[in-house]
């Protein structure tokens, strides 16, 4: 089990060097001489003033711009290891003191999110096993579907009218309360909604064919017993994986969520540093969302290991 775990660890850290590696390439390759930028922006604030080589040059020197490319990610990838992720060209400050603070807001609207996602799916899908009858499961699949179907910015602009225009309950934007986090976290897990509750059900239906059901059956248990102390427990397993990497989703790819609610999420700071060719924060929030998305990996295998004896069994021996 060990070797294992050491193994996935190995993974996750080879999945983070080469998303940050390749992002890394690709902006070299990016139209644009990086001394000369950073030189422009940060330097002279974008004031229209004469540009000599010579200043090139020296910016260049200073940023060790002139060394091999491999060289350069290495440098970059030790000062990423103690914290240090540079200056961003955009606003001249440093690149993990922003990303921390936005990190933290994203990282609380994907976590509610998920978690209300979650709590939806299974409400709904027992529901529907509880009280079996046409009508529920065409309910159901009406919920499910519209869920998937409707885009995020359509229904957040339609909780925005009816909640904060109309009712006047909540605020439109910011993120100063908690009152701002309710509409953005509602579009995010009725998003999020659909997908979970058909992989749910599809599941806990296979779930409910197992032999040792039809055991219980026989042996006179209550359906509602069968369902909720041995349907469902084997039913959540493969959902975990999949609410893992949606969460891992989320903390990078909620961009039109946090442009709609005006949240200065990792999101936005993702889509400004690309806006504004800032290769320093671009750069280290991709190493934020892969580093996301490793770990949101790393710890759905670990659970499911946990959580399943027979997976846990054959890793063991493994």
């Amino acid at each position: 089990m060990a070797a294992y775990v050491l193994q996935r660890l190995a993974l996750a850290v080879a999945t983070v060097l080469a998303a940050t590696f390749l992002t890394y390439v690709l902006l070299r390759l990016v139209p644009g001489e990086p001394a000369q930028v950073i030189l422009t922006r940060v330097f002279l604030q974008d004031q229209i003033a004469a540009v000599s080589q010579q200043d090139v040059a020296a910016i260049a020197d200073r940023f060790g711009l002139n060394a091999p490319l491999i060289v350069q990610y290495g440098r970059w990838l030790a000062g990423a290891v103690t914290g240090d992720l540079g200056i961003s060209i955009r606003t001249g400050r440093s690149v993990a003191l922003e990303l921390g603070w936005r990190l933290s807001a994203t990282g609380l609207i994907a976590l509610l999110a998920t978690l209300l996602a979650l709590l939806l799916t299974f409400a709904a899908v027992t529901l529907k096993r509880s009280f079996p009858s046409r009508a529920a499961a065409r309910s159901f699949e009406l919920l499910a579907v519209g869920s998937i179907a409707l885009p995020s910015f359509f229904l957040g602009v339609a909780l925005i009218m009816l909640f904060a225009l109309r009712l006047d309950w909540l605020p439109v934007s910011g993120f100063e309360s908690w009152a701002h986090v309710v509409l953005p976290v509602a579009v995010l897990a009725l998003g999020q909604f659909g997908f979970n509750a058909i992989l749910l059900d599809d599941t806990l239906a296979e779930a409910l064919e197992a032999p040792h059901i039809a055991t219980a059956r026989a042996k006179g248990l209550d359906e509602r017993a069968i369902l909720f102390g041995h349907a469902l427990p084997n039913a959540i397993l493969p959902l975990i994986p999949y609410l893992a990497l949606q969460f891992a989703f989320l903390i990078g790819g909620v961009v039109i969520v946090e442009r709609l609610f005006s949240i200065p999420g990792l999101g936005a700071y993702l889509a400004d540093a690309l806006d504004s060719h800032d290769g320093p924060a671009f750069l280290g929030a991709i190493g934020v969302v892969a580093l996301a998305v490793a770990l949101a990996n790393l710890a759905a295998d670990l659970a499911i290991t946990r959580l399943d004896p027979r997976i846990r069994l054959r890793r063991g021996a493994a």
